[in-house]
């Protein structure tokens, strides 16, 4: 009766002719599963990374050439608006004072603006981190 006990537990080792794995093969190949799913992980991060990085930067740059062009646009409305407040108030320097008055308002909106709207964008990993957690279940369960 030992040695029929003895034959089915030598049965079970893998021996490489399509028998059943060994612990020692079924750790070895979780063990790579993990690694390649960690792999997998690493390079979805790389790639959100990426991707919310290539959209701050294409909105830092709209954001940076949306104030160019609004500082030139608003330097030749500010000495003509100013020119013509000046002759109306009957002091140059007070229809200077007037329209910039009325410009940096309108500067200050629109950095705001801006500002709330790339902080909308964050820099967080979601879906590598969903993938993450799932990963460490998934390892959990495993072991």
């Amino acid at each position: 009766m030992a040695h029929g006990y003895t034959r089915r537990l030598g049965a079970e080792r893998s021996t490489g002719d399509g028998e059943s794995p060994s612990f020692v093969d079924l750790i070895n190949r979780l063990v790579g599963e993990t690694m390649r799913l960690l792999d997998q992980t690493v390079l979805l991060l790389k790639a959100e990374l990426r991707e919310e990085l290539g959209a701050l930067a294409r909105s830092a740059v709209l954001l940076a050439a949306g104030g160019v062009v609004a500082v030139l646009g608003a330097l030749l409305l500010i000495v003509a608006l100013a020119i013509g407040i000046g002759d109306a108030v009957g002091s140059t320097a007070g229809g200077f004072a007037i329209a910039g008055g009325v410009l940096a308002l309108g500067g200050a909106i629109l950095l705001a603006s801006m500002r709330r709207r790339l902080a909308d964008l964050g820099l967080v990993p979601r879906a590598t981190l969903r993938e993450l957690r799932r990963d460490v279940e998934w390892i959990k369960r495993e072991l």
